[in-house]
């Protein structure tokens, strides 16, 4: 896991939307590779992933929460300030 998502917070609005570029590039990863293991599943043959597959939802699922906790700094952050 990143070690950025075990640390609180970062204060500056330049910092979380660098962690959130980190974190959407992390989520791409994730999505591309759900694709490949349901691509390479061949029930018949018993090649399944579930597993697997289940573990990247999960991980795609906790990031897209850091990410909103993000949004939400970035707006109070915003509002703080008066920035439109």
């Amino acid at each position: 896991m990143e070690s950025f998502l075990l640390k609180p917070l970062p204060e500056t609005i330049s910092e979380l939307e660098a962690q959130m570029d980190l974190i959407s590039s992390e989520q791409k990863r994730c999505f591309e590779a759900i694709r490949r293991l349901m691509d390479a599943e061949d029930v018949e043959k018993g090649i399944v992933f579930p597993q697997e597959i289940h573990e990247l939802h999960q991980r795609k699922n906790m990031l897209e929460t850091h990410m909103q906790y993000r949004r939400v700094r970035i707006n109070r952050l915003k509002m703080w300030k008066g920035i439109k």
